[in-house]
Protein backbone atom coordinates (compact mmCIF):
# COMPACT_ATOMS: atom_id res chain seq x y z
CA UNK A 1 0.00 0.00 0.00
CA UNK A 2 2.86 2.61 0.61
CA UNK A 3 4.03 1.51 -2.74
CA UNK A 4 0.77 2.87 -4.52
CA UNK A 5 0.58 5.66 -2.08
CA UNK A 6 4.47 6.53 -2.98
CA UNK A 7 3.62 6.26 -7.18
CA UNK A 8 0.68 8.49 -7.32
CA UNK A 9 2.54 11.34 -5.02
CA UNK A 10 4.88 10.99 -7.63
CA UNK A 11 2.38 11.87 -10.35
CA UNK A 12 1.50 15.55 -8.95
CA UNK A 13 5.23 16.15 -8.45
CA UNK A 14 5.76 18.01 -11.90
CA UNK A 15 2.08 19.76 -11.54
CA UNK A 16 2.88 21.31 -8.16
CA UNK A 17 6.33 21.11 -6.56
CA UNK A 18 8.33 21.34 -9.52
CA UNK A 19 7.26 25.32 -10.94
CA UNK A 20 9.43 28.35 -12.10
CA UNK A 21 12.06 28.84 -14.49
CA UNK A 22 15.44 26.76 -15.22
CA UNK A 23 18.17 25.77 -17.33
CA UNK A 24 19.06 23.12 -18.77
CA UNK A 25 21.99 21.09 -19.81
CA UNK A 26 22.46 17.91 -22.09
CA UNK A 27 23.53 16.03 -18.99
CA UNK A 28 20.48 17.68 -16.95
CA UNK A 29 17.86 15.75 -19.54
CA UNK A 30 18.88 12.57 -18.11
CA UNK A 31 18.91 12.90 -14.60
CA UNK A 32 15.77 12.60 -12.42
CA UNK A 33 14.03 15.97 -10.88
CA UNK A 34 14.60 16.73 -7.81
CA UNK A 35 11.65 16.41 -5.05
CA UNK A 36 10.97 19.13 -2.72
CA UNK A 37 11.51 19.18 0.78
CA UNK A 38 7.81 20.09 1.96
CA UNK A 39 6.59 17.18 -0.75
CA UNK A 40 8.70 14.45 1.16
CA UNK A 41 7.00 15.68 4.00
CA UNK A 42 3.43 15.43 2.56
CA UNK A 43 4.56 12.18 1.45
CA UNK A 44 5.70 10.60 4.65
CA UNK A 45 2.30 12.24 6.50
CA UNK A 46 -0.06 10.58 3.76
CA UNK A 47 2.38 7.21 3.84
CA UNK A 48 1.76 7.36 7.57
CA UNK A 49 -1.95 7.18 7.10
CA UNK A 50 -1.93 4.57 4.77
CA UNK A 51 0.01 2.33 6.96
CA UNK A 52 -2.96 3.06 9.91
CA UNK A 53 -5.07 1.26 8.19
CA UNK A 54 -6.69 2.58 5.29
CA UNK A 55 -6.33 3.04 1.57
CA UNK A 56 -7.43 5.79 -1.03
CA UNK A 57 -10.87 5.74 -1.81
CA UNK A 58 -10.74 8.80 -4.98
CA UNK A 59 -13.84 9.57 -6.19
CA UNK A 60 -15.81 7.88 -8.86
CA UNK A 61 -17.54 10.53 -11.20
CA UNK A 62 -17.76 14.16 -11.44
CA UNK A 63 -15.19 16.64 -12.00
CA UNK A 64 -12.23 15.78 -9.35
CA UNK A 65 -11.46 11.71 -9.57
CA UNK A 66 -8.43 12.24 -7.82
CA UNK A 67 -7.10 10.68 -4.56
CA UNK A 68 -4.55 13.34 -4.19
CA UNK A 69 -6.30 16.63 -5.34
CA UNK A 70 -5.09 20.48 -5.12
CA UNK A 71 -7.07 23.57 -4.06
CA UNK A 72 -7.03 26.93 -2.89
CA UNK A 73 -9.85 26.37 -0.38
CA UNK A 74 -9.63 29.69 1.57
CA UNK A 75 -8.64 31.83 -1.01
CA UNK A 76 -5.07 32.53 -0.20
CA UNK A 77 -3.59 32.38 -3.19
CA UNK A 78 -1.84 29.08 -1.62
CA UNK A 79 -3.62 25.30 -2.35
CA UNK A 80 -4.08 23.20 -0.21
CA UNK A 81 -4.25 19.47 -0.44
CA UNK A 82 -7.31 17.38 -0.20
CA UNK A 83 -7.03 13.33 0.38
CA UNK A 84 -9.80 10.74 0.31
CA UNK A 85 -8.93 7.29 2.26
CA UNK A 86 -11.23 4.72 3.15
CA UNK A 87 -10.65 2.49 6.39
CA UNK A 88 -9.59 -0.83 5.69
CA UNK A 89 -11.13 -1.99 8.72
CA UNK A 90 -14.64 -0.79 9.00
CA UNK A 91 -15.20 0.82 5.60
CA UNK A 92 -15.39 4.81 7.08
CA UNK A 93 -14.86 7.30 4.72
CA UNK A 94 -12.30 10.58 5.33
CA UNK A 95 -11.32 13.48 3.56
CA UNK A 96 -8.30 14.95 5.23
CA UNK A 97 -7.19 18.62 4.12
CA UNK A 98 -3.60 19.33 4.73
CA UNK A 99 -2.62 22.85 5.28
CA UNK A 100 0.62 23.99 4.09
CA UNK A 101 2.64 25.83 7.56
CA UNK A 102 6.34 26.77 6.63
CA UNK A 103 8.27 24.19 4.61
CA UNK A 104 5.65 21.45 5.88
CA UNK A 105 2.08 19.99 5.22
CA UNK A 106 0.14 19.56 8.77
CA UNK A 107 -3.25 17.82 8.94
CA UNK A 108 -5.95 21.16 9.24
CA UNK A 109 -8.97 19.31 9.18
CA UNK A 110 -10.55 15.54 8.58
CA UNK A 111 -14.40 15.39 7.24
CA UNK A 112 -15.69 11.57 8.29
CA UNK A 113 -18.79 10.19 6.90
CA UNK A 114 -20.27 6.32 5.86
CA UNK A 115 -20.89 4.55 2.67
CA UNK A 116 -18.86 2.07 0.10
CA UNK A 117 -17.16 5.11 -1.92
CA UNK A 118 -17.24 9.36 -2.63
CA UNK A 119 -19.62 9.61 -5.16
CA UNK A 120 -18.13 12.65 -6.32
CA UNK A 121 -16.75 16.32 -4.39
CA UNK A 122 -16.84 19.99 -5.69
CA UNK A 123 -15.61 22.98 -4.54
CA UNK A 124 -17.80 25.81 -4.42
CA UNK A 125 -17.76 29.40 -3.48
CA UNK A 126 -21.61 29.33 -2.25
CA UNK A 127 -21.59 32.94 -1.23
CA UNK A 128 -18.90 34.80 -2.61
CA UNK A 129 -16.72 34.91 0.33
CA UNK A 130 -13.31 33.61 -1.38
CA UNK A 131 -13.85 30.34 0.29
CA UNK A 132 -15.16 27.14 -0.99
CA UNK A 133 -17.93 25.11 0.32
CA UNK A 134 -17.02 20.96 0.01
CA UNK A 135 -20.30 19.67 -2.22
CA UNK A 136 -19.78 15.75 -1.16
CA UNK A 137 -21.64 12.81 -2.99
CA UNK A 138 -21.50 9.75 -0.72
CA UNK A 139 -21.95 6.50 -2.75
CA UNK A 140 -24.12 4.78 -0.09
CA UNK A 141 -24.97 1.32 -1.74
CA UNK A 142 -25.24 1.46 -5.66
CA UNK A 143 -28.72 2.74 -6.26
CA UNK A 144 -28.22 5.44 -3.60
CA UNK A 145 -26.30 8.42 -3.12
CA UNK A 146 -26.41 11.59 -0.49
CA UNK A 147 -25.08 14.75 -1.07
CA UNK A 148 -23.58 17.23 2.30
CA UNK A 149 -22.55 20.63 1.64
CA UNK A 150 -20.39 21.50 4.35
CA UNK A 151 -18.00 24.86 5.51
CA UNK A 152 -14.35 25.01 6.16
CA UNK A 153 -14.06 28.33 7.34
CA UNK A 154 -10.54 28.43 9.75
CA UNK A 155 -10.30 24.58 8.48
CA UNK A 156 -12.88 24.03 10.75
CA UNK A 157 -15.72 22.19 9.11
CA UNK A 158 -19.45 22.80 9.73
CA UNK A 159 -22.10 21.03 8.37
CA UNK A 160 -24.88 22.92 5.95
CA UNK A 161 -26.37 20.32 4.20
CA UNK A 162 -27.14 16.43 5.34
CA UNK A 163 -28.31 13.53 3.89
CA UNK A 164 -30.12 14.67 0.82
CA UNK A 165 -30.37 11.67 -1.73
CA UNK A 166 -30.01 12.09 -5.25
CA UNK A 167 -29.44 10.78 -8.54
CA UNK A 168 -27.46 13.67 -10.50
CA UNK A 169 -25.71 17.12 -9.66
CA UNK A 170 -24.93 20.27 -11.17
CA UNK A 171 -23.49 23.68 -10.25
CA UNK A 172 -24.72 26.67 -11.64
CA UNK A 173 -25.54 30.21 -10.97
CA UNK A 174 -29.09 29.58 -11.63
CA UNK A 175 -30.37 32.72 -9.29
CA UNK A 176 -27.95 34.93 -11.22
CA UNK A 177 -26.85 36.52 -7.97
CA UNK A 178 -23.02 36.17 -9.01
CA UNK A 179 -22.14 32.69 -6.89
CA UNK A 180 -22.73 29.12 -7.88
CA UNK A 181 -26.03 27.39 -6.84
CA UNK A 182 -25.87 23.39 -6.26
CA UNK A 183 -28.72 21.49 -7.97
CA UNK A 184 -29.57 18.04 -7.31
CA UNK A 185 -31.86 15.67 -9.32
CA UNK A 186 -33.59 12.90 -7.99
CA UNK A 187 -35.53 10.36 -10.17
CA UNK A 188 -39.21 9.03 -9.43
CA UNK A 189 -40.02 6.60 -7.53
CA UNK A 190 -43.71 4.25 -7.23
CA UNK A 191 -44.77 7.19 -4.81
CA UNK A 192 -42.44 10.28 -5.48
CA UNK A 193 -42.18 12.22 -8.44
CA UNK A 194 -38.93 13.11 -9.42
CA UNK A 195 -37.73 16.35 -8.73
CA UNK A 196 -34.75 19.05 -9.34
CA UNK A 197 -33.69 20.87 -5.97
CA UNK A 198 -31.48 23.96 -5.54
CA UNK A 199 -29.62 24.98 -2.95
CA UNK A 200 -28.44 28.64 -2.98
CA UNK A 201 -26.54 30.67 0.36
CA UNK A 202 -27.45 33.79 2.04
CA UNK A 203 -24.86 36.29 2.53
CA UNK A 204 -25.34 35.16 6.12
CA UNK A 205 -24.57 31.21 5.56
CA UNK A 206 -27.77 30.78 5.70
CA UNK A 207 -28.50 27.75 2.78
CA UNK A 208 -31.95 28.02 1.47
CA UNK A 209 -33.69 25.36 -1.21
CA UNK A 210 -36.44 25.57 -3.84
CA UNK A 211 -38.07 22.38 -5.34
CA UNK A 212 -39.17 22.15 -8.99
CA UNK A 213 -40.78 18.43 -10.66
CA UNK A 214 -39.23 16.66 -13.47
CA UNK A 215 -41.42 15.56 -16.24
CA UNK A 216 -43.75 12.44 -15.23
CA UNK A 217 -42.50 9.52 -17.29
CA UNK A 218 -38.76 10.18 -16.50
CA UNK A 219 -36.20 7.14 -16.06
CA UNK A 220 -32.66 8.25 -16.40
CA UNK A 221 -31.06 11.24 -16.90
CA UNK A 222 -28.87 11.00 -19.48
CA UNK A 223 -26.79 14.75 -19.03
CA UNK A 224 -26.91 17.84 -17.51
CA UNK A 225 -26.12 21.32 -19.70
CA UNK A 226 -25.91 24.62 -18.41
CA UNK A 227 -26.44 27.74 -20.98
CA UNK A 228 -28.79 31.15 -21.78
CA UNK A 229 -32.36 30.93 -22.50
CA UNK A 230 -33.72 34.05 -25.11
CA UNK A 231 -33.87 36.72 -22.22
CA UNK A 232 -30.24 35.87 -21.31
CA UNK A 233 -31.41 33.93 -18.30
CA UNK A 234 -29.13 31.32 -17.47
CA UNK A 235 -31.00 27.86 -17.52
CA UNK A 236 -30.19 24.14 -16.43
CA UNK A 237 -30.80 21.74 -19.99
CA UNK A 238 -31.96 18.19 -18.39
CA UNK A 239 -31.96 15.51 -21.16
CA UNK A 240 -33.57 12.05 -19.47
CA UNK A 241 -34.74 8.75 -20.86
CA UNK A 242 -37.87 7.67 -20.48
CA UNK A 243 -41.26 6.23 -22.11
CA UNK A 244 -43.54 8.79 -23.48
CA UNK A 245 -46.05 8.65 -26.33
CA UNK A 246 -44.06 10.66 -28.45
CA UNK A 247 -40.69 9.63 -27.86
CA UNK A 248 -38.05 8.22 -25.23
CA UNK A 249 -36.38 11.46 -24.32
CA UNK A 250 -36.96 14.56 -23.00
CA UNK A 251 -35.38 18.00 -21.69
CA UNK A 252 -36.32 19.57 -18.66
CA UNK A 253 -35.52 23.22 -18.54
CA UNK A 254 -34.99 24.76 -15.35
CA UNK A 255 -34.35 28.48 -14.74
CA UNK A 256 -35.15 31.32 -12.34
CA UNK A 257 -38.41 32.92 -13.02
CA UNK A 258 -40.07 35.59 -10.71
CA UNK A 259 -38.11 34.33 -8.09
CA UNK A 260 -39.02 30.95 -8.03
CA UNK A 261 -36.98 28.03 -9.11
CA UNK A 262 -39.33 26.14 -12.17
CA UNK A 263 -39.71 24.24 -14.46
CA UNK A 264 -40.12 26.36 -17.46
CA UNK A 265 -40.45 24.07 -20.00
CA UNK A 266 -43.30 21.77 -17.85
CA UNK A 267 -46.95 21.27 -19.25
CA UNK A 268 -48.92 22.08 -15.72
CA UNK A 269 -51.93 19.57 -17.56
CA UNK A 270 -49.92 16.93 -18.08
CA UNK A 271 -46.52 17.39 -15.82
CA UNK A 272 -44.46 16.45 -19.00
CA UNK A 273 -41.89 19.45 -21.09
CA UNK A 274 -44.44 18.09 -24.14
CA UNK A 275 -43.07 20.33 -26.76
CA UNK A 276 -39.44 18.72 -25.65
CA UNK A 277 -40.29 14.90 -26.37
CA UNK A 278 -38.82 13.69 -29.15
CA UNK A 279 -36.73 10.14 -29.91
CA UNK A 280 -32.90 10.22 -29.52
CA UNK A 281 -31.15 14.01 -30.43
CA UNK A 282 -29.81 16.24 -27.83
CA UNK A 283 -30.18 19.68 -27.35
CA UNK A 284 -27.30 22.16 -28.97
CA UNK A 285 -26.19 25.42 -29.12
CA UNK A 286 -26.24 24.65 -32.86
CA UNK A 287 -25.41 27.40 -34.37
CA UNK A 288 -23.05 29.49 -31.66
CA UNK A 289 -24.88 31.90 -30.65
CA UNK A 290 -24.63 31.28 -27.18
CA UNK A 291 -28.04 30.08 -26.89
CA UNK A 292 -29.29 26.53 -26.03
CA UNK A 293 -31.85 24.83 -27.86
CA UNK A 294 -33.94 21.73 -28.38
CA UNK A 295 -34.59 19.56 -31.49
CA UNK A 296 -37.83 18.99 -33.02
CA UNK A 297 -37.69 16.21 -36.42
CA UNK A 298 -39.68 17.39 -38.97
CA UNK A 299 -40.47 14.82 -42.01
CA UNK A 300 -39.23 16.41 -45.03
CA UNK A 301 -41.28 15.36 -48.16
CA UNK A 302 -40.23 11.72 -49.87
CA UNK A 303 -38.95 11.11 -53.37
CA UNK A 304 -39.12 7.30 -52.22
CA UNK A 305 -39.66 5.20 -49.63
CA UNK A 306 -36.63 6.64 -47.95
CA UNK A 307 -37.60 9.04 -45.36
CA UNK A 308 -35.37 12.26 -44.49
CA UNK A 309 -35.90 14.36 -42.35
CA UNK A 310 -34.74 18.22 -41.03
CA UNK A 311 -34.43 19.41 -37.60
CA UNK A 312 -36.72 22.61 -36.05
CA UNK A 313 -34.59 24.08 -33.37
CA UNK A 314 -36.45 25.78 -30.68
CA UNK A 315 -34.91 28.15 -27.93
CA UNK A 316 -37.23 29.03 -24.75
CA UNK A 317 -37.69 32.30 -22.91
CA UNK A 318 -37.75 32.65 -19.04
CA UNK A 319 -41.94 32.68 -19.37
CA UNK A 320 -42.11 29.38 -20.97
CA UNK A 321 -42.48 30.37 -24.61
CA UNK A 322 -40.80 28.66 -27.51
CA UNK A 323 -39.37 30.45 -30.61
CA UNK A 324 -37.79 28.21 -33.73
CA UNK A 325 -34.85 29.93 -34.45
CA UNK A 326 -33.27 27.51 -36.91
CA UNK A 327 -33.99 24.58 -39.16
CA UNK A 328 -31.00 22.09 -40.28
CA UNK A 329 -30.63 19.12 -42.39
CA UNK A 330 -28.04 16.64 -40.74
CA UNK A 331 -26.05 13.93 -43.08
CA UNK A 332 -24.70 12.23 -39.83
CA UNK A 333 -23.00 9.52 -42.20
CA UNK A 334 -21.17 12.27 -43.71
CA UNK A 335 -20.55 14.06 -40.71
CA UNK A 336 -22.03 17.80 -42.09
CA UNK A 337 -25.12 19.81 -42.06
CA UNK A 338 -27.01 22.41 -43.49
CA UNK A 339 -28.42 25.32 -42.14
CA UNK A 340 -31.93 25.90 -44.42
CA UNK A 341 -33.69 29.06 -45.01
CA UNK A 342 -36.78 29.48 -43.18
CA UNK A 343 -38.59 29.66 -47.08
CA UNK A 344 -37.21 26.04 -47.92
CA UNK A 345 -40.38 24.53 -45.39
CA UNK A 346 -42.77 21.83 -47.00
CA UNK A 347 -41.08 22.94 -49.89
CA UNK A 348 -37.99 21.25 -50.00
CA UNK A 349 -37.49 17.62 -50.79
CA UNK A 350 -33.89 15.21 -50.40
CA UNK A 351 -32.24 12.26 -51.68
CA UNK A 352 -28.67 10.42 -51.93
CA UNK A 353 -26.76 9.50 -54.65
CA UNK A 354 -23.71 7.40 -54.17
CA UNK A 355 -23.42 6.25 -57.74
CA UNK A 356 -19.88 7.82 -58.39
CA UNK A 357 -16.91 6.25 -56.46
CA UNK A 358 -15.18 8.61 -54.21
CA UNK A 359 -18.20 11.10 -53.98
CA UNK A 360 -21.16 10.64 -51.71
CA UNK A 361 -24.19 13.30 -52.54
CA UNK A 362 -26.81 15.01 -50.98
CA UNK A 363 -29.60 16.42 -53.21
CA UNK A 364 -31.83 19.07 -52.42
CA UNK A 365 -34.73 19.68 -54.73
CA UNK A 366 -38.24 22.06 -54.83
CA UNK A 367 -40.95 20.58 -54.88
CA UNK A 368 -43.47 21.92 -57.15
CA UNK A 369 -47.25 21.73 -55.86
CA UNK A 370 -50.09 20.49 -57.48
CA UNK A 371 -48.30 18.49 -60.13
CA UNK A 372 -46.20 16.57 -57.40
CA UNK A 373 -42.87 17.21 -59.24
CA UNK A 374 -39.25 17.54 -57.97
CA UNK A 375 -36.29 19.98 -59.49
CA UNK A 376 -32.91 19.60 -58.50
CA UNK A 377 -31.05 22.89 -57.48
CA UNK A 378 -28.40 21.82 -55.20
CA UNK A 379 -25.86 19.33 -55.02
CA UNK A 380 -23.40 18.95 -51.42
CA UNK A 381 -20.84 16.31 -52.18
CA UNK A 382 -18.07 15.05 -49.62
CA UNK A 383 -14.93 13.62 -51.56
CA UNK A 384 -12.55 11.20 -50.75
CA UNK A 385 -9.52 9.23 -52.62
CA UNK A 386 -7.57 10.84 -54.91
CA UNK A 387 -7.43 13.77 -56.33
CA UNK A 388 -10.68 14.73 -53.96
CA UNK A 389 -9.51 18.49 -53.91
CA UNK A 390 -9.18 18.89 -57.55
CA UNK A 391 -12.56 16.49 -58.45
CA UNK A 392 -14.06 19.37 -55.85
CA UNK A 393 -13.91 22.07 -58.35
CA UNK A 394 -14.21 20.10 -61.82
CA UNK A 395 -16.77 21.85 -63.68
CA UNK A 396 -19.42 23.65 -61.90
CA UNK A 397 -18.65 22.90 -57.95
CA UNK A 398 -17.53 24.98 -55.81
CA UNK A 399 -14.46 23.87 -52.45
CA UNK A 400 -16.50 24.70 -49.47
CA UNK A 401 -14.03 23.04 -47.08
CA UNK A 402 -11.11 20.21 -46.50
CA UNK A 403 -11.11 18.65 -43.65
CA UNK A 404 -8.62 15.93 -42.56
CA UNK A 405 -9.55 12.59 -44.27
CA UNK A 406 -12.49 14.69 -46.72
CA UNK A 407 -13.24 17.47 -48.92
CA UNK A 408 -16.53 18.86 -49.08
CA UNK A 409 -18.03 20.55 -52.23
CA UNK A 410 -21.24 21.90 -53.82
CA UNK A 411 -22.60 22.96 -57.07
CA UNK A 412 -26.03 25.20 -57.82
CA UNK A 413 -28.42 23.13 -60.19
CA UNK A 414 -30.58 25.90 -61.15
CA UNK A 415 -30.31 29.84 -61.31
CA UNK A 416 -29.66 31.03 -57.73
CA UNK A 417 -33.09 32.14 -55.89
CA UNK A 418 -35.19 29.74 -58.81
CA UNK A 419 -38.37 28.99 -57.88
CA UNK A 420 -39.37 31.74 -55.35
CA UNK A 421 -36.86 30.00 -52.55
CA UNK A 422 -33.77 31.79 -51.19
CA UNK A 423 -30.34 29.69 -52.42
CA UNK A 424 -27.31 31.05 -53.71
CA UNK A 425 -22.92 30.24 -53.28
CA UNK A 426 -22.76 32.68 -50.06
CA UNK A 427 -26.05 30.59 -48.33
CA UNK A 428 -24.78 27.22 -49.12
CA UNK A 429 -20.73 28.23 -48.10
CA UNK A 430 -21.87 30.25 -45.12
CA UNK A 431 -24.48 28.14 -43.73
CA UNK A 432 -22.38 24.62 -43.96
CA UNK A 433 -20.97 23.17 -40.93
CA UNK A 434 -19.58 19.96 -39.92
CA UNK A 435 -20.80 17.91 -36.83
CA UNK A 436 -19.45 17.50 -33.94
CA UNK A 437 -20.07 14.25 -31.78
CA UNK A 438 -22.39 14.96 -29.50
CA UNK A 439 -24.76 16.62 -32.10
CA UNK A 440 -25.91 13.37 -33.50
CA UNK A 441 -29.53 12.32 -33.71
CA UNK A 442 -29.06 8.58 -35.30
CA UNK A 443 -31.55 9.64 -38.03
CA UNK A 444 -30.68 9.79 -41.62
Amino acid sequence: MKRIGSLLLLSIISLVFLTGCFRTSADDLFSLPAVSAEYLRLQAHINMILGGGAEFAPPTRGPNRQAVQLHDLNGDGVKEVIAFFSSIDDGTLKIYIFERVDDDYVVADVIEGVGTEFESIRYVDMDGDGVKELVIGWQIVPALRYMSIFSITGFHHQLLVSGEAFSELAVYDITQDGTDDVVVFMLPTQDVAGTAKIFSMMPDGEIVSQESRLSVGVESVSRILTGQLIDGVPALFVESEGRFETGSMVTDIFAQRDGSFTNISLNSDTFISDYTVRHRMNSSEVNRDGILKTPALRRLIAQSETEYYAIDWYAYSSDGSRTRMLTTYHNNFDEWFLILPFDWREKVSVRRDDSTPGERTIIFSYFETPDGSHHDFLKVIKLSGAGAAERAERDNRELIMVDRTAVFAFELLAPANSFGITFDEDIVRDNFRLIYSDWLTGHR
